[in-house]
């Protein structure tokens, strides 16, 4: 029988190749759609940012549909992740690029900056950690939050994902807490028995550990590229 893994993301061509390179067979599905939020421009443009943080390319992507990259011009801008980066460049940004994509790895490069009495302007989702907003604060620094999406389950893809599960699967890989959340709300706890569970990254690790469930080591690289290279190496070893 062939290994079977779930990953709760689309996979572009070249990581899709990867596990059929392996013989896996694979169901790659996005368990969560995001939704704009709306906030005011005029606030952002008053408060005057010297740095926007933004966590995620979804951030990048709906503060952008009510904010002009230009009106950002000579202010610092910071991407956690790669793809976050990514859809900064894309816009004309060079974003500065914490070595650990994550939060904590964000709060290690701000430890190296003199913050106080400078202004942050943080791009987040409805619900999401404040530690970065904490860390600045306590450093005295100014900070406007602008929560630009929400995300929400999708329930369209629960028929295809409890199909793929009545076959078995040897590991799922989750890209984020919310997407492990939803997979719980979608297809319940039941159906994960047996089933190795690989985070993207420690966050998503604490949220598995939250549930009750114990979760393989994240892979070296926060990224889709490196849970695809976890599951080529866990092909290999089954």
């Amino acid at each position: 029988m062939p290994v079977r893994f779930f990953i709760s993301k689309e996979l572009p061509p070249e990581l899709a190749d990867k596990l059929r390179e392996v013989g896996a067979e694979y169901l790659a599905l996005p368990l969560i759609k995001t939704v704009p939020l709306p906030f005011e421009p005029e606030e952002v443009t008053r408060f005057s940012p010297q740095f926007v943080l933004f966590s995620s390319k979804n951030g990048v992507k709906f503060f952008f549909k009510r904010f002009l990259p230009e009106a950002l011009k000579g202010v610092k801008v910071i991407a956690v992740g790669s793809s976050t980066a990514e859809e900064l460049k894309k816009l004309g940004f060079e974003p500065i690029i914490p070595n650990n994509f994550s939060a904590e790895g964000l709060l290690e490069l701000l430890k190296e900056w003199d913050v106080k009495g400078k202004r942050f302007l943080i791009v987040r989702p409805k619900k999401a950690r404040s530690l970065v907003q904490d860390f600045l604060k306590e450093r005295g620094a100014q900070t406007l939050e602008v929560i630009a999406y929400q995300t929400l389950p999708r329930e369209e893809a629960k028929e295809e994902l409890l199909k793929f599960f009545s076959k078995g699967v040897d590991c799922a890989a989750f890209t984020s807490p919310s997407n492990f959340k939803s997979f719980l709300k979608l297809a319940g706890r039941d159906v994960l028995k047996g089933v190795e569970l690989l985070p993207i990254g420690h966050v998503t690790a604490a949220a598995i550990k939250k549930e009750g469930f114990e979760p393989l080591e994240p892979p070296k690289e926060y990224t889709l590229k490196g849970i695809v290279e976890s599951l080529v190496s866990l092909a290999k070893g089954l």
